[in-house]
């Protein structure tokens, strides 16, 4: 007869109380069962493991080796259910980054769609800046990342690009730069503008694009939320910087082209050691089909 996983529990629980009646209370079974598994064991292990006297039980030297090995074990199976269970998870959810504008326009999309084909599958968000949200995934803190950028992925990162998408200028209808379709960084000069943070690779890139057009930015306020930016540009208390796709987001508010800033590609990142799980490859391949115009660069 093969030892079972019982057994093993059985014993590592006599052992602890050096009493079956006790044992047995513990583990919700009876103290003729406890005490029959632990015959059953001695007889499969050979030898002896307790020295058994009237109201307690001491363990043989033999009963003090397997004990450690009993232990060691159970901590291994420990891992290996909570390894298999991790697995098991992998299967059915998501952990997705992107910067904020992003999750205000293109991930709702995404998501709805997504979640009516395959609704067992658990997405959870964090938004953040393209450079945070390399490191996270480099930290295996999310499976996948949204980001926005000119630049490429690195070589740790695998990619697919989703779509172009321009930065524009917003204001309200009643803005004084309204009526202009098209203008340049010249033109904002002494205009109050409403940025994100200096966390955010966006707002750097804007610095730098105004320094090189030789004027400065009126900044009346920063912020890391895309409502607030959107509350400056409605009230017409300053202009702001968003993805184009904000101009079917929110009609109140009029999109002017600014011709220093080029269109740049919006990126679906995850990093190339990691094995792609099930879950992974369904959401890259639904993103892929959901933007016709999409390149795959690195395969799945």
């Amino acid at each position: 007869m093969m030892m079972t996983l019982n057994q093993i529990r059985y014993f590592v629980t006599v052992c602890q109380y050096q009493n079956f009646t006790k044992a047995a209370e513990k583990l919700h079974i009876s103290q003729p069962g406890i005490s029959k598994a632990m015959t059953e064991l001695e007889s499969e292990c050979g030898t002896a493991l307790f020295h058994r006297m009237h109201n307690s039980i001491t363990l043989t030297p033999q009963g003090k080796a397997l004990l450690e090995y009993a232990r060691v074990f159970l901590e291994q199976y420990a891992d290996f259910t909570a390894a298999a269970h991790s697995l098991s998870s992998m299967d059915s959810s998501l952990r997705i980054g992107m910067i904020p504008m992003c999750g205000s326009t293109i991930f709702p999309k995404l998501q709805t769609g997504f979640s009516n084909i395959w609704p067992d599958i658990r997405i959870t968000t964090v938004e953040d800046s393209n450079y945070i949200l390399y490191e996270r995934l480099d930290r295996g803190e999310i499976d996948l990342a949204l980001c926005v950028t000119n630049a490429l992925p690195d070589a740790d990162h695998a990619y697919c690009i989703l779509k172009q998408s321009r930065l524009k200028l917003f204001v309200s209808h009643t803005h004084p730069l309204a009526a202009k379709h098209e203008l340049s960084l010249q033109d904002l000069s002494g205009i109050p503008l409403v940025l994100f943070s200096d966390h955010y690779g966006q707002t750097r890139y804007i610095h730098r694009l105004f320094t090189e057009a030789g004027t400065m930015p009126q900044i009346v306020h920063q912020t890391t939320q895309v409502f607030t930016i959107l509350e400056y540009i409605r009230s017409g208390a300053a202009a702001g910087f968003l993805s184009e796709e904000f101009a079917q987001e929110d009609p109140t508010i009029v999109p002017l082209t600014v011709r220093e800033i080029p269109a740049a590609n919006v990126y679906l990142v995850w990093k190339k050691k990691d094995d792609i799980t099930p879950a992974m490859q369904k959401f890259t391949c639904f993103a892929g089909e959901t933007f016709p115009e999409s390149i795959s660069v690195s395969p799945l």
